[in-house]
C-alpha cells in the first residue's frame, strides 16, 4: 500500500510539473508571437496580393515563367516564345521541334506536359486595331489525327475535332471562323457553334460581335446572321456594308447601295460613295474624302465640309476641318472648338483625349463637353483616373470628383508620398517607410509592387518596402508601367512581355 500511496503522490506532482511546463511554453509562444507581429507591422500584407498569377518573361533570348510573388515557374531556357493565355491558369503553351518538325503542347507549372491525347495544342491568336497581339483567355484549340477543336483550360472538350481549320476574326472578340469541307462557320470561344459550315465567306459585321455576321452562300449573295443565330438579313443581297446601327444595314441590290431595315424593307437609294457609321438613324457618310451627317432618307443634316466625322457618344461627333479637331452635334453646332491636332474616346476613362502638337499635354473632356482637367500623363485602373497634373498625381472618379489614392486602394500596403519634389512611400499608418528620393512613381498593383524612378531609369519596391530591383530600366510608356518582381513589362515588337534585360 505504502508503495502505492507514494506512486500516486508522485503521479500528482508530475501533473503539476506539467502544467507548469505547459504555461511557460505558452506564455513563451505569446511573447515571440507578439515581438514578431511587433517587428512586422510595417510589412504586413493583405490578402489583396494573395492571388497568384503567371507571366511569360524573357531574358537572354530564352523563355520561362514567373508568378505574381516574383517566384520562377518555369526558368528562361526555352528557345520559343511561352504564351500564358490566362494569367489566373496553371496552364504555358509554346512551340517546340520533334522529328524535325515544329509542334506545339501546353504544360503546367512543373513543367509537365498536358492534354497529351492531342497531336498539338496552340493559342488562338488575334489583333486589335493598333496591331497589338492578343489570344483567347479560356481556350485553346487542338489537332488530332489532322483534324482540329477546342478545349478548355481544364481539358474540356467544348467542340469535336473535326475541323480542317480554326481561326480568329481578326480584331474581333469571341468569333472563331471554322472551316469544314472548304466551307466557313463560326464558333463562339465557348465552342458554341453559332453558324454552321455551310458558307463560302464569314466576316464580321462590325468589331463588335453582338451586331452579327455578314455570311456568302454558293450562288455569290450576301445575308446577315446574329452572334444569337438568328438570320438578320437573308442571303439576297449583292454586298453588305460593315456598318450597321439603330437596326438599319447598307446593302447593295444590283448596282445601287440602299439602306434596309429588315427583308421586306424595299430601302433608300444612298446617294455617296460609302456610310461610315449610323447611330439614332443618323448616317455619317463621305464623298470624294469629305464627310457630313444625312437622315435615313438621306436628307442632309450636315453638309460634307469635315475631313473627318466618328460618332462617340449622345449626339456628339469628333469632326476634323482645316487640320484640327472638335466636336459637332448632328445639327452642325461647334461644341468643342476646332483647336486640338487630335481628340480621341477613351472608353476606360469615358471621356475625350485631346492632343495639341505644341504641348506635352492631354485634355479630359467629360460627356458633357467640359474640358475637366489638363495632365502630362494618366491612366485608368478600377474604375479611376490617376492623372499627373504638373509635378503631382490626382486621383478623379468618372465623374472627374477628386479622391485620394487610399479611397482609391483601400486594400493597399504601401501609398505613394511626395516631398520637396520627391516621391516616397508611406505604410497604413502614414509611417515614412521609402525615403522621399524618387522623380517618379506609380501606386503599389494588384501584386504589391511599386515602379520607381531615379536619375530616368526605373526599378521596382515590392509590398514590404523593400528594393527588389534599383532602378536600371528605360521605358517608353512610362504611363503604361507595370512590374513583378524583378521583371517590367516591355514592348517586344507587337507583344507585351515582361523582360530584366
Amino acid at each position: 500500500m505504502s508503495r502505492g500511496k507514494r506512486f500516486y503522490d508522485e503521479q500528482k506532482l508530475n501533473v503539476k510539473k506539467i502544467l507548469m511546463i505547459i504555461a511557460v511554453i505558452i506564455i513563451v509562444m505569446l511573447f515571440f508571437y507578439g515581438i514578431r507581429k511587433l517587428l512586422n507591422k510595417d510589412n504586413e500584407t493583405t490578402d489583396s496580393f494573395s492571388e497568384i498569377s503567371y507571366f511569360a518573361v524573357y531574358e537572354n533570348q530564352k523563355w520561362g515563367v514567373t508568378n505574381s510573388k516574383g517566384d520562377m515557374i518555369i526558368n528562361p531556357e526555352i528557345t520559343s516564345m511561352i504564351i500564358v493565355p490566362n494569367s489566373k491558369k496553371d496552364v504555358f503553351v509554346y512551340e517546340y521541334e520533334e522529328d524535325g518538325k515544329y509542334k506545339t503542347k501546353a504544360v503546367n507549372s512543373n513543367n509537365e506536359q498536358l492534354f497529351t491525347s492531342y497531336e498539338n495544342v496552340s493559342c488562338i491568336n488575334n489583333y486589335d486595331k493598333e496591331g497589338n497581339i492578343w489570344y483567347e483567355k479560356n481556350t485553346l484549340r487542338v489537332q488530332k489525327d489532322g483534324k482540329y477543336g477546342l478545349i478548355d483550360l481544364s481539358g474540356n472538350e467544348i467542340l469535336t475535332t473535326v475541323y480542317d481549320q480554326i481561326d480568329a476574326i481578326k480584331g474581333v472578340d469571341n468569333s472563331l471562323i471554322i472551316k469544314k469541307d472548304d466551307k466557313f462557320g463560326l464558333s463562339n470561344a465557348s465552342g458554341n457553334v453559332i453558324i454552321e459550315p455551310i458558307y463560302t465567306e464569314i466576316s464580321a459585321l462590325t468589331t463588335d460581335y453582338t451586331n452579327g455576321y455578314i455570311v456568302k452562300d454558293d450562288e455569290g449573295n450576301y445575308g446577315v446572321i446574329g452572334n444569337d443565330k438568328t438570320q438578320i438579313l437573308d442571303c439576297k443581297y449583292n454586298n453588305i456594308k460593315h456598318v450597321c446601327g439603330s437596326g438599319l444595314y447598307v446593302v447593295k441590290v444590283g448596282d445601287k447601295w440602299k439602306v434596309v431595315k429588315n427583308n421586306e424593307d424595299e430601302g433608300t437609294e444612298i446617294k455617296y460613295s460609302d456610310v461610315k457609321s449610323i447611330n439614332n438613324e443618323n448616317f455619317v457618310v463621305a464623298k470624294d474624302n469629305s464627310y457630313g451627317i444625312v437622315d435615313k432618307s438621306q436628307n442632309e443634316k450636315v453638309a460634307l465640309d469635315y475631313q473627318y466625322l466618328e460618332y462617340v457618344f449622345s449626339d456628339y461627333y469628333i469632326a476634323k476641318k482645316d487640320d484640327k479637331y472638335g466636336v459637332i452635334n448632328s445639327s452642325a453646332e461647334v461644341l468643342v472648338n476646332f483647336d486640338y491636332d487630335k481628340i480621341k474616346y477613351n472608353k476606360d476613362a469615358d471621356c475625350l483625349v485631346g492632343t495639341k502638337n505644341d504641348d506635352n499635354n492631354k485634355y479630359l473632356i467629360d460627356r458633357n463637353l467640359e474640358l475637366k482637367q489638363t495632365c502630362t500623363s494618366f491612366s485608368v485602373n478600377n474604375g479611376y483616373i490617376r492623372a499627373k497634373i504638373g509635378d503631382e498625381y490626382k486621383f478623379f472618379n468618372l465623374k472627374f470628383e477628386e479622391k485620394n489614392n487610399r479611397e482609391v486602394y483601400p486594400n493597399n500596403t504601401l501609398f505613394v508620398a511626395r516631398n520637396d519634389g520627391k516621391f516616397g512611400l508611406v505604410n497604413k499608418d502614414g509611417k515614412l517607410v521609402v525615403s522621399y528620393q524618387y522623380e517618379d512613381i506609380t501606386e503599389q498593383n494588384e501584386y504589391g509592387y511599386v515602379a520607381v524612378k531615379k536619375d530616368g531609369k526605373w526599378g521596382v519596391i515590392d509590398q514590404y518596402a523593400n528594393s527588389v530591383v534599383d532602378p536600371k530600366y528605360t521605358v517608353d510608356k512610362e504611363d503604361e508601367i507595370h512590374v513583378v518582381g524583378k521583371w517590367i513589362q516591355l514592348e517586344k515588337g507587337n507583344l507585351s512581355c515582361y523582360t530584366c534585360e
